[in-house]
């Protein structure tokens, strides 16, 4: 082999490379198995409630992840969140009197819509599960209740959300 085939082949060699070296996806994964996004746009709880759940803006980066949760219980929809997050702190001033929508999401797919809502709020809460801005703490943890009182079909039973759930190991 001549000098200028050997310069060739290995030009061609490193340049091959370097292209499926570029090309590989060296990205760590932001999907989340369980994850809530607030509600991009400005709407209440009430004008999310009148929108597809599909078409709503969400925010990039979701306000809570499993990450971040250290147990759910799946009877009662509360949840404990790991030392160290304070899911308050990342909701500060976003919580209007007129509730603040958020998307569950398990998998990547949307799937019910809820709000955080202001206790002290003189305006009819929407009937969409709902995550209080005022928390309580119990045994240096912070424990959230996901509430709902509609008679019909809970979103919050979704199975999807439970798969998501146990799989991670965070059920009980």
């Amino acid at each position: 082999m001549t000098p200028s085939k050997v310069r060739l082949f290995i030009t061609l060699f490193v340049t091959i490379l370097l292209i499926f070296g570029c090309n590989k996806d060296n990205k760590v994964s932001a999907v989340n198995n369980f994850s809530i996004y607030l509600v991009k746009e400005d709407l209440s709880a009430t004008e999310a409630m009148s929108k597809n759940l599909d078409d709503l803006a969400l925010e990039d980066i979701p306000v809570l992840t499993d990450e971040e949760i250290s147990i759910y219980n799946w009877k009662e929809h509360v949840f404990t969140l790991k030392e160290g997050f304070n899911l308050e702190e990342k909701l500060e001033g976003k919580v209007p009197i007129s509730g603040k929508p958020f998307v569950v999401v398990a998998d990547s797919e949307r799937i019910y819509l809820g709000s955080f809502w202001n206790p002290i709020s003189s305006l009819y809460m929407p009937e969409i599960p709902t995550i209080y801005s005022m928390w309580f703490k119990g045994n240096d943890k912070d424990t959230y209740t996901i509430n709902y009182g509609n008679e019909q079909k809970d979103p919050r039973d979704d199975i999807r959300i439970y798969d998501s759930l146990k799989g991670l190991g965070k059920t009980f």
